[in-house]
């Protein structure tokens, strides 16, 4: 079977691509030319450079292909509002435009629990996604919103995933930054750490999603995935401590407080153009201040998913990677 998968150097595009490489399957790469390609080349896929803006490499890309799975968007709590758009509205609406015309037999979508809206209690894939007013959840919601348009429109067969906090090697944007403020003492939590964290770790995922891609009832259907644990921001936060030999973050603020402090300094940040990211931002709060709930029955139910991968598994080959990227060195090295 002949795979494209966008954003196929990103955190859950590359092991998306492993994986169906694993599996025996055709894979066409679609890497944005500033991407580095070589482990995906290394590994037998079929590489195509281009952007998802220009039609025609869209177009080249997916001939005969029989699934896409567009695992490309701006993954960030804080940027442009207009480069979120061009990312996660204008370029869903290309690669949908494109699958049509190639007439897919699967677009699997991969969304955010996020578009929930961070509502803090149990929440079923049967809730409607709320914009709040943050550029990356918002613009995933309009994103799911032309997803399933294009399902009851065109008939297009979709399937929507829609993961919790992912984690895992190859994680730049919320293990690394985690890290990073641990080992220079600067981490913090929220509500002593007490919320859930909806952790999914990056194979758990990735093994939902090819059984979302396998199976026929799944067309038309959203899936929330977790690894369906209840480990608390304080626990991974910890555990990831502990397995560099660093303290533990003494810093903590309550919820109201720290949304306040991000208010500010994103407002400052945007009235004075400055550039970088503020150390906290209202997404981080949102994500680490409410309970990040739910549950995965329907996947279990209609997909046969069991998360394989256990926490303290999940950990140890996040750090690994870590230190096999050179992004800690621990005590017992030096």
């Amino acid at each position: 079977m002949l795979n494209l998968v966008t954003g196929a150097t990103g955190f859950i595009g590359s092991h998306l691509v492993e994986a169906l490489l694993l599996r025996g399957e055709q894979v066409h790469a679609l890497v944005r030319p500033t991407s580095n390609a070589h482990m995906l080349r290394g590994l037998g896929a079929d590489v195509h450079l281009g952007n998802l803006d220009d039609q025609a490499t869209l177009m080249a890309a997916a001939e005969g292909a029989d699934r896409i799975w567009h695992c490309a968007a701006l993954v960030n709590d804080w940027g442009l509002p207009d480069a979120f758009v061009q990312a996660n509205v204008d370029g869903v609406r290309n690669i949908l435009a494109v699958a049509t015309r190639a007439k897919v037999k699967r677009f699997i979508f991969l969304s955010t629990s996020d578009v929930y809206g961070f509502p803090g209690r149990p929440t079923l894939e049967s809730e409607k996604p709320a914009p709040r007013g943050l550029p990356y959840v918002d613009t995933k919601v309009e994103g799911e919103m032309l997803v399933r348009n294009h399902f009851l429109k065109v008939g297009l067969p979709i399937t929507i995933i829609r993961p919790g906090t992912v984690y895992g090697p190859r994680s730049v944007t919320l293990v690394l930054p985690i890290v990073r403020a641990l080992l220079e003492r600067r981490g913090y939590t929220i509500d002593r750490g007490r919320h859930l964290a909806g952790l999914t770790f990056v194979g758990n995922l990735v093994q939902a999603m090819l059984q979302a891609g396998d199976v026929p009832e799944a067309v038309g259907e959203a899936y929330n995935i977790t690894d369906g644990t209840s480990i608390t921001w304080a626990q991974f936060i910890h555990a990831l401590a502990d397995a560099m030999q660093v303290p533990h973050p003494e810093r903590n603020y309550s919820h109201w407080q720290a949304y306040a402090l991000a208010s500010f300094l994103e407002s400052t940040y945007t009235l004075q153009g400055k550039n970088g990211r503020p150390w906290i931002t209202r997404l981080a709060v949102e994500l680490m201040g409410t309970n990040q709930d739910f549950p995965i029955e329907k996947a279990r139910k209609q997909l046969g998913y069991r998360p394989c991968v256990s926490f303290e598994d999940g950990i140890k080959a996040t750090v690994a990677w870590l230190r096999q990227a050179g992004h800690i060195e621990l005590e017992s090295d030096t």
